[in-house]
């Protein structure tokens, strides 16, 4: 499978696209630019916290049957890939001008904008305001590219098959016990059908569940921006995201990866493929109203 480094991310099977699948890893990046380092209030590892992490080893397998993937390789703290690149909390950056930006949605406000701001439990993440012209270049250098790599990925796929599905893989910590029932180890999320044709998402979680885990749809994850920006079902280019409990494929901490890896990357690779399947046989299928 050819392999394209790019700044900060790396393609995978440009080429070959022998799928209608685009799998994408946004959160995963472990590479942290000098400057974060340098404004930091708290202790470097609790950055970790903000990773989905090694999500990047989830798609190993698919990978390595030729599917077409998309990893971010830089920290989600130095700015994040699955919000708008007008998601911005003005307060952290000097001289920015509320009125410049849209009102602030829910995730900013909780702390997880464009430059997550906050912890949750730890306060704030910074000791400093950011300069406007540094996170113009985070963006320009970096967000705008990754996005423009999966449009064109998108509209590549989608001329070559008739359809293209767009799979965003992320990483949650355990969703605790709720007195609805037993908490899913896997979400997938279509933004409520918004994203996505139905038969695609309830594939996901069907097969989820017949492999033996739990699964829901869009409780407590729907999806984000990258679905948002991405998804047009009604032209047959369809995004849903994929969330695994990291308890499933890292140790006891949550830091680092298990023997269990391999088995989740393979169970990540049969959902690529049923997808994939069924979107080669239903070339046509468009989103219900």
């Amino acid at each position: 499978m050819t392999m394209t480094e790019k700044d900060g991310f790396t393609v995978y099977g440009r080429q070959q696209m022998s799928a209608p699948v685009l799998l994408s890893v946004p959160h995963a990046g472990r590479d942290y630019p000098e400057i974060i380092f340098q404004s930091l209030r708290l202790p470097r590892e609790s950055l970790i916290r903000l990773e989905d992490r090694y999500a990047d080893l989830l798609l190993r397998a698919s990978v390595g049957n030729g599917v077409p993937a998309i990893v971010a390789h830089k920290a989600r703290a130095w700015i994040d890939l699955n919000r708008d690149e007008r998601d911005l909390d003005v307060e952290m950056v000097r001289n920015a001008k509320a009125s410049d930006y849209p009102a602030p949605g829910l995730k900013q406000r909780g702390g997880l904008g464009l430059v997550p701001r906050r912890l949750a439990g730890d306060g704030d993440i910074w000791k400093c305001q950011f300069e406007m012209d540094d996170i113009n270049a985070r963006i320009e250098s970096y967000h705008r590219p990754y996005h423009e790599e999966i449009e064109a990925l998108l509209k590549q796929m989608r001329a070559k098959f008739g359809v293209a599905i767009l799979v965003d893989l992320h990483s949650m910590p355990p969703i605790r016990q709720a007195q609805s029932g037993t908490p899913p180890q896997f979400v997938v999320g279509d933004r409520f059908g918004q994203s996505c044709a139905s038969p695609y998402s309830e594939l996901l979680v069907e097969q989820i569940r017949l492999s033996g885990y739990r699964a829901a749809l869009n409780h407590p994850y729907s999806g984000e921006h990258i679905l948002r920006r991405h998804a047009r079902p009604r032209s047959n280019v369809h995004a849903l995201q994929l969330e695994v409990d990291r308890s499933l494929y890292l140790d006891s901490h949550l830091r680092e990866p298990t023997h269990l890896v391999g088995s989740i990357s393979l169970l990540v690779a049969n959902l690529v493929r049923s997808l994939a399947n069924q979107a080669l046989g239903s070339a046509t299928l468009i989103a219900a109203e």
